[in-house]
């Protein structure tokens, strides 16, 4: 991690249908992430900012490794070198 910049991911997941709200709570506990939606057929809206504890590229491998989750595809990437992982978050719900 450095001491400027920060990642921020979209991410849309694919669970089990029947695990999405199990997929959704872990998803929730996540550090850096917010749960925008969870859809129809298992498919959950996510975005994972750096934070001081964890990068969104360490979010996107724990998604990956997530019970019940069938797929991640990582569908936007931006970087703002001007914010450091310790400025609160830009993600609004």
């Amino acid at each position: 991690m450095t001491d400027r910049g920060t990642n921020v991911c979209g991410v849309l997941v694919h669970a089990v249908p029947s695990r999405a709200d199990d997929v959704a709570q872990a998803l929730r506990a996540i550090p850096g992430s917010e749960l925008h939606a969870v859809l129809a057929g298992g498919r959950l809206i996510v975005t994972l900012e750096d934070t001081d504890r964890a990068t969104a590229l360490s979010g996107l491998e724990t998604i990956h490794r997530t019970p019940g989750v069938v797929a991640a595809a990582l569908v936007f990437h931006g970087f703002d070198p001007d914010r450091s992982p310790a400025d609160p978050p830009v993600m609004e719900a």
